[in-house]
């Protein structure tokens, strides 16, 4: 047993007792959600609606529909520690992407750390209880390809290659916040998979719709020794939006069950911005986990984008409510042609 920053912690060999191998908990909850300062001030609501650098992430088809050059530099933080519950996690994300109507070139990297009580081996009351902690960190280089089928018709690729570092441990029940820390920390086994997302956006009008495919490979990640295996589970989205001029709603909603930190996720988001002036522009929306079944699963979310100066961009979000998993800040910068 290791003593870490004051918590005490078994490394991933301890962890392969069979209670935790049968845990359902799925620790590579990296939600569709992670990643875009934009993005999450409209509650998530973009596949309809991204057409800068960030449409890499969002639905690679949008770069058809956009500007003629972007650049998108983005950091995303978010983290949810109950202590009255017996899940927690937290995460991060951080995005470059540049792209232009038939190419784009993106990496972003994503870190999740989920926790989990377990049974205790002891049958003591007085002992500590145990928790799992799995961090999956995945680095996702890629090329985005778009081809425009016809006028108001595109679709979009994504090729990536994606390496992700999985590890797992077992600490001692504690601090929520230091777990969490450490976990973050851990030591953790580096493979390198091949994934590829799609994405196709249709235009009639003022009307957007588009659907977006993530990580069609579902590539997995094993801990150090194979106690787990991590793995980037399939995701689908789609998305309508109204884009008549100085202002956009949109709505999203989830074509598949995604894991979360709290359990299986389908989200529901709604959002909107307006121009408030030349160079102001405020965001706001809804996200909702619809099968929650409980106020928990819903956050609130505010944001806007000053021009600094012609094409450069600053993006800032925050979100709060009731579903700790999604509350967290944003920060961006978007140059724009």
């Amino acid at each position: 047993m290791t003593t870490l920053t004051g918590v005490r912690i078994t490394r991933s060999v301890v962890a392969a007792t069979a209670a935790v191998l049968l845990l359902p908990f799925p620790a590579a909850a990296q939600t569709f959600d992670a990643v875009g300062t934009r993005a999450a001030a409209m509650g998530g609501a973009s596949v309809a609606v991204a057409d800068d650098a960030s449409a890499v992430y969002w639905n690679p088809a949008g770069f058809a529909f956009g500007s003629s050059v972007s650049l998108v530099v983005d950091r995303r933080d978010g983290q949810t520690d109950p202590p009255d519950t017996d899940r927690a996690g937290n995460r991060s994300s951080f995005l470059l992407a540049f792209g232009t109507p038939a190419l784009g070139l993106s990496y972003y990297r994503l870190r999740t750390t989920s926790l989990v009580e377990v049974p205790s081996p002891s049958q003591d009351p007085g002992t500590p209880g145990q928790v799992q902690l799995d961090t999956l960190i995945s680095q996702h280089t890629g090329v985005t390809f778009v081809q425009s089928l016809f006028q108001g018709l595109a679709v979009g690729t994504t090729v990536k290659l994606v390496r992700g570092v999985a590890a797992t441990a077992i600490a001692v029940d504690g601090d929520r916040d230091a777990l969490l820390d450490l976990g973050a920390d851990l030591d953790g086994e580096a493979t390198t998979k091949f994934d590829l997302d799609v994405g196709v956006m249709a235009r009639f009008g003022t009307l957007k719709t588009g659907v977006t495919f993530r990580n069609l490979t579902e590539p997995s990640f094993e801990t150090p020794g194979g106690v787990r295996r991590l793995t980037l589970t399939r995701q689908a989205r789609a998305g309508v939006a109204l884009v008549p001029g100085r202002y956009i709603v949109a709505a999203d909603f989830d074509l598949l069950r995604t894991p979360g930190t709290y359990g299986d996720e389908r989200v529901f988001a709604v959002g909107g911005e307006v121009h408030l002036i030349r160079q102001a522009v405020a965001r706001a929306g809804l996200h909702l986990n619809t099968l929650s079944g409980s106020p928990d699963g819903t956050t609130y979310t505010l944001g806007g984008s000053y021009k600094v100066r012609g094409g450069i961009l600053v993006d800032a979000q925050i979100n709060q409510g009731s579903d700790r998993t999604e509350r967290g800040w944003g920060l961006a910068a978007r140059f724009v042609y």
